[in-house]
């Protein structure tokens, strides 16, 4: 009888005994071996034993059955042997020899194995009290801290202790595809690193799930291709996987005896097995207090970035007392930081200044590209009498130094109090809507250049003037309002949708308020708790 291992996928390291002569897999409940995940067909595939030899044979599945790399024509039973490997959706299996246990106490090698996963009650049968009494102690202490480093210290201290033959124990922790030794200790005062670890003995007990005790290592013919274990001259190892939830595995605890003489026994290796039960669950415990300690320092970060996001834009304007206009921006980010973008201030040459941006991507990396673009943009426009021409030298210094291929839309424009004219210019943002004091909204017609960041070149941005009649407002947007989309995804919010609430940005409505109008407009649109994409809003209006 051979044994089929999870070699990648869900579960890796499970295994499963063969021991019918046709297993069917696949994801239906009757299936011998159940797995999950959509690419699995209901019954997939299925191993036939014939004349002590196993074929693998593909069930019409969806999606495939794959050996070593290669389709299986549905219905054509393939010889498989241990060299091979086999995929079923996101699983990958190989077949393995079934452990077996010498018969008498001469020839014993591998004495015993024990399940990992379930507590054997007769480890108390041999010394109960004083057993019970280390275990408990050993639980109170694991239960203590959620601390790895100290919790596998401790751990390590106290196995030292409860096996007076052993002069090594060791723990190894599966990270992703790799085994970490993640702690040892030894007996005598050497250091514990200088002894290497043998991969055979602990692949086996992971592969396999099971607790293993070798009383000669060396003469174990299972480890003879083991040459880090032949150069050790163990005598006597323990071996017992760490299984969480579903079978997951965690890693191992190793347990040796490099002298001769005193092996390790049978009720040695069931009280490991119960002691890795526990520090299982511990380990579990421990990482899932670890992800919550990163996703809180995660959140902090987070609301610090946002807070300073926040403080590079402006509230504001200075510079114009008396002055016969209204400007408000408002961010309304999909995340806690945003990648959009504006900004008013007051030109060298006494117009208003302003611009609004649309970052690529969303979260921090737009962010941070979204600082960037915030000081080139203040930088360049107080240097520059027209927008035109601040947006060609944005994109080429944008272009200099851009490995993340980011890039942004802008509209840049300056606004004059006296006469209430814009001159405007677009790096491929969405034009601008404009309500009129009689209640009319119309989209601008205001041809745009390309947008910023991509590539270096002689790109024009042509600008455009608009007079605002007093009464009238501008109403910048990003693609988060007239991008945004119904529950059904058939939809879009557009710009027909946003002209209806323009109309009702009433000269008499503080500008605040029409921001966190259109805001809502969006989110009742989409049945969202949050935003699809940021939503940024910039607006001007002439008094």
């Amino acid at each position: 009888m051979a044994t089929l291992v999870t070699l990648q996928g869900p579960d890796a390291g499970r295994s499963f005994p063969l021991d019918k002569d046709r297993i069917i897999m696949g994801r239906q409940y009757d299936s011998t071996v159940c797995l999950n995940g959509r690419a699995v067909s209901r019954h997939h595939a299925q191993l036939l034993l014939r004349d002590g030899r196993y074929f693998l044979e593909d069930l019409e599945s969806s999606n495939g059955t794959y050996l070593n790399g290669k389709r299986l024509a549905p219905r054509v039973a393939e010889a498989v042997n241990e060299r091979d490997v086999f995929q079923i959706g996101p699983y990958l299996f190989a077949l393995r020899p079934a452990p077996t246990v010498a018969s008498t106490e001469s020839s014993l090698v591998v004495r015993q194995q024990v399940n990992a996963t379930i507590l054997d009650q007769s480890v108390y049968t041999h010394d109960p009290a004083l057993k019970l009494q280390v275990v408990l102690e050993i639980a109170q202490n694991l239960g203590r801290t959620l601390d790895l480093e100290p919790l596998l210290e401790k751990m390590l201290e106290q196995l030292i202790r409860l096996f007076p033959q052993a002069d090594r124990a060791m723990v190894l922790l599966c990270e992703g595809e790799r085994l970490v030794v993640r702690g040892q200790r030894c007996r005598h005062a050497e250091d514990a690193s200088a002894y290497p670890y043998s991969r055979t003995i602990v692949r086996r007990a992971l592969d396999e799930g099971v607790g293993l005790l070798s009383e000669d290592a060396g003469a174990d013919d299972r480890f003879k291709s083991s040459a880090t274990l032949t150069s050790l001259d163990l005598h006597s190892v323990l071996c017992v996987p760490l299984i969480g939830q579903g079978g997951k595995r965690l890693g191992v605890v190793q347990v040796d005896r490099f002298r001769r003489g005193h092996p390790f026994r049978t009720e040695d290796l069931q009280l490991l097995a119960t002691i890795c039960l526990q520090l299982a669950v511990v380990l579990e415990n421990a990482a899932l207090h670890a992800e919550r300690l990163r996703q809180q320092r995660l959140q902090q970060e987070l609301a610090l970035a946002r807070e300073i996001q926040q403080g590079y834009l402006p509230h504001e304007v200075e510079g114009f007392p008396g002055a016969g206009f209204e400007i408000h921006g408002e961010v309304f980010p999909a995340r806690q930081v945003a990648g959009d973008l504006y900004d008013f201030m007051k030109a060298p040459d006494g117009r208003l200044g302003f611009y609004i941006g649309d970052v690529s991507g969303k979260g921090m990396p737009a962010a941070l590209f979204m600082v960037a673009v915030h000081t080139l943009c203040r930088h360049l426009s107080s240097l520059s009498r027209h927008p035109g021409p601040t947006l060609k030298q944005l994109n080429a210094t944008l272009s200099e130094d851009n490995p993340g291929g980011m890039f942004v839309t802008l509209s840049h424009g300056l606004y004059d109090p006296g006469t209430g004219e814009v001159v405007l210019a677009s790096g491929g943002h969405p034009a601008p809507l404009l309500r009129r004091v009689d209640g009319s909204v119309e989209e601008l017609d205001v041809p745009t250049g390309r947008l910023l960041g991509f590539e270096e070149g002689n790109f024009q941005y042509p600008e455009t003037r608009i007079l605002l009649a007093r009464g009238d407002t501008l109403v910048f947007f990003t693609d988060g309002a007239v991008e945004a989309h119904e529950p059904a995804g058939k939809s879009m919010f557009g710009t027909r949708r946003l002209s209806d609430v323009v109309k009702h940005f009433t000269a008499d409505r503080p500008l605040p308020a029409c921001a966190e109008l259109a805001k809502n407009a969006v989110e009742k649109f989409t049945a969202a708790r949050e935003l699809q994409d940021d939503l940024t809003l910039l607006l001007l209006r002439r008094r």
